[in-house]
């Protein structure tokens, strides 16, 4: 009897060692980061009841926690589906990048937003990055990933969204890629007449497109089968003033295997 309460003794300790070890569920964290958000909303510059600095320390908090959670292999493919109502996560078709985008609520008519990637490697081990805004710079949401294979291994292109002011919006697609444990952000395959950069982007006035449905709005187009990626015409418009208007045209940029080509 002796033997057998030690031996039930020594695997509740197992029991309890492992789960120690393996800490929270991934439906835990997602409660205990949804708890911090919403204290984020709570707070927020844009609500009654603002409060500066428990605002900073709730996005402080928030950030530093999301990190670490998502240094945890598991939570790449957790779909997090309440977390997902309060910020936009954004996953690439093949499930290896991730990133988290969230207002930090602490703006006024600019909107300060705030991201962490989280990605993987080819070996299946996963990495996060934080994201470290200049002084200035208001940061912006990501609203799609897609993926691209090219002979040097395979692309991203993230749809990025920032909110300038009450009217006036930027909208860009930015292209990454995961090299060993590391995210590189600065690939350079579009061809302009500047040369070669990793973005395309343009500034435009949110009323000229207030009206469609869909939110968040998505004005740049990738086709998958053409491989080309779609930026809207946008002209001056004394009733646009903020960017101008955004009209139905697009410039396209199709990938010829090496470069993205501006095509006439």
């Amino acid at each position: 009897m002796k033997t057998i309460k030690s031996s039930c003794s020594i695997t509740f300790f197992l029991l309890a060692l492992a789960f120690s070890a393996f800490g929270q569920t991934n439906a835990e964290i997602e409660q205990e980061l949804v708890g911090h958000i919403k204290n984020i909303k709570k707070w927020s510059s844009y609500g009654s009841d603002f409060n500066e600095d428990l605002l900073v320390k709730e996005n402080e908090l928030f950030k530093k926690k999301l990190l670490g959670y998502t240094k945890i292999d598991s939570t790449l493919n957790y779909p997090f589906s309440e977390l997902n109502s309060y910020l936009h996560l954004t996953t690439s078709e093949d499930g290896k990048l991730r990133i988290y985008s969230w207002d930090t609520e602490i703006g006024g008519s600019v909107h300060f937003f705030d991201k962490i990637y989280q990605f993987q490697d080819k070996d299946g081990k996963v990495y996060s990055k934080s994201n470290t805004l200049q002084e200035g710079d208001s940061g912006a949401f990501i609203s799609d990933i897609f993926d691209l294979d090219t002979k040097n291994g395979k692309i991203y292109l993230a749809r990025f969204t920032s909110v300038l002011s009450g009217a006036l919006c930027y909208e860009s697609i930015n292209l990454l890629g995961i090299e060993g444990n590391s995210l590189n952000d600065q690939i350079k395959l579009i061809k302009t007449k500047s040369g070669l950069t990793n973005s395309l982007g343009f500034e435009y006035d949110f009323g000229s497109v207030m009206d469609r449905k869909e939110r968040p709005i998505k004005l740049i187009l990738y086709d998958k089968e053409t491989k080309t990626v779609k930026i809207p015409v946008v002209l001056k418009d004394q009733n646009f003033n903020n960017g101008g208007k955004v009209t139905d045209k697009f410039i396209n940029y199709k990938f010829d295997g090496t470069y993205f080509l501006k095509q006439k």
